[in-house]
């Protein structure tokens, strides 16, 4: 069984060494840095982004009107879990890392579980697709509004 699981702590209330996390946090370098928060404070603000549109653009009947209720609360559950397990890593000591200013994010490493990325690289992993597919459902409800 792991030490997680017998409750054998270490006095300071640490995993005892051997565990995953305790690896990985010692594997972490002074010089990198976490997630700044206003990476996923984008992604998250796409996502609403793309719903606003699709909700103004298409909401036109009432079963196109179901279908968008329907997409609405899977993306409600999707958020929710996501902030449900992110709350669960915010300020563990396990992954203590120092934080930053944004700009100086972009130019920092960020740890990722198979070694490091810029902060830069990260900004735009975690949100390109959600801001593409917000500005694809502008175009589409754009044109859908004009021609349709």
């Amino acid at each position: 069984m792991s030490d997680r699981a017998t409750g054998l702590l270490h006095e300071e209330g640490q995993v005892s060494p051997g565990d995953p996390e305790t690896d990985s946090a010692r594997r972490m370098q002074e010089s990198e840095t976490g997630i700044h928060p206003i990476v996923p404070k984008i992604a998250i603000g796409a996502s609403v982004w793309f719903l606003l549109v699709t909700w103004l653009s298409f909401a036109w009947g009432g079963e196109t009107d179901y279908l968008l209720v329907i997409v609405t609360l899977f993306f409600a559950f999707f958020l929710v879990l996501f902030l449900f397990t992110a709350s669960y890593t915010v300020g563990d000591p396990r992954w203590d890392v120092r934080e930053t200013n944004f700009r100086e994010f972009l130019v920092s490493d960020v740890g990722i579980g198979s070694g490091k990325m810029r902060g830069r690289d990260v900004l735009i992993e975690i949100a390109l697709i959600p801001i593409a597919l917000a500005f694809a459902a502008t175009l589409i409800g754009l044109a859908w509004v004009i021609f349709g």
